[in-house]
């Protein structure tokens, strides 16, 4: 999400346009960010604004107001592209780990990517099932989701399901 821009948000949506990519280094190129006006899957997609993301937009929006004028991103920084890189929020979640001593390890998933696969399984779950829905939101394939990320049923719904 560090390329989204102000232009992306819309009355009810989000459109996800673009996306940075981190471009690792060569011989004769340093690690570098490239925003480029694509998704990862070429497929732009509007993600629903919620009640409780509107209103961090409104508190984001006052804080950039005051602070980030100029910038057209919504997580602006003095980097070449103007907004956080892609390191910067990875960093920032070891360090909340590190500060809530939860250990990071290649045994456990843990990471940005595990947020987005407990959002897709609940997506799911929440739809009653309805892995194309979640698909579209996460800007998946029904197969890569149900492949990846969706963890399988919600067992307490599943529990109180069968208890009725």
């Amino acid at each position: 999400m560090p390329s989204l821009r102000w232009t992306d948000i819309h009355d009810n949506y989000i459109l996800i346009c673009r996306e940075q990519l981190t471009i690792k280094k060569t011989e004769n190129i340093p690690e570098h960010f490239e925003i480029v006006g694509h998704t990862k899957t070429y497929k732009n997609r509007k993600f629903p604004i919620t009640d409780e993301l509107e209103d961090f937009l409104k508190r984001l929006k006052n804080i950039h107001e005051t602070y980030y004028p100029a910038s057209e991103y919504l997580f602006p920084a003095k980097t070449e592209n103007g907004c956080i890189t892609n390191n910067c929020v990875y960093n920032y979640f070891r360090r909340i780990c590190r500060k809530e001593n939860i250990r990071i390890s290649k045994e456990a998933i843990k990471g940005t990517h595990a947020f987005r696969r407990t959002r897709i399984t609940e997506a799911i779950n929440k739809s009653g099932g309805n892995i194309v829905m979640a698909s579209e939101l996460f800007g998946n394939s029904p197969e890569v989701a149900k492949k990846y990320y969706y963890t399988g049923i919600d067992l307490e719904e599943a529990r109180g399901i069968l208890n009725n």
